[in-house]
């Protein structure tokens, strides 16, 4: 009677042994997640990192083009010697800048593209390894 609701001391140091080394476990789990998901994040700053600098350096590069491509219509436009010609010139420089401009934005729009698939490739194998990860945790538990 009374004595079916004592615990002896074997009993609870077998007990919380299990306990602790289901802590222990967990623990090394969660250390692990977490390390991954560290490296996840680095790999995923350092591919964002390298994209904007390849931005930059077509942006740049873009940039100086179209200062020569300026400097090189003003000489031309200086060069006329009437208005007609003038005004064909500058027309010729509109259209020009236009289709510069339209094939710089492809550009970019590509590099941008590429950059994020790179930025994401390490988040999304980590959003595909959690589940399983959780899916492990849960049949671990129910064993126990």
């Amino acid at each position: 009677m009374a004595s079916d609701n004592i615990t002896s001391m074997q009993e609870v140091a077998t007990s919380t042994r299990e306990v602790e080394a289901g802590l222990r476990r967990g623990y090394a789990d969660m250390t692990a997640l977490c390390r991954g998901n560290l490296g996840a994040a680095v790999a995923s700053s350092q591919a964002a990192i390298c994209g904007a600098q390849e931005i930059t350096a077509t942006l740049l590069a873009f940039l100086q083009s179209r200062a020569k491509d300026g400097l090189a219509a003003g000489q031309r436009l200086a060069a006329c010697d009437s208005p007609e010609a003038a005004i064909e010139v500058q027309l010729e420089y509109a259209k020009a800048m236009l289709q510069a401009y339209t094939d710089e934005f492809d550009r970019l729009h590509a590099l941008t593209g590429k950059i994020l698939a790179d930025v994401l490739v390490p988040v999304r194998s980590r959003a595909v390894l959690a589940p399983a990860t959780r899916a492990a945790a849960g049949a671990a538990a129910l064993a126990a």
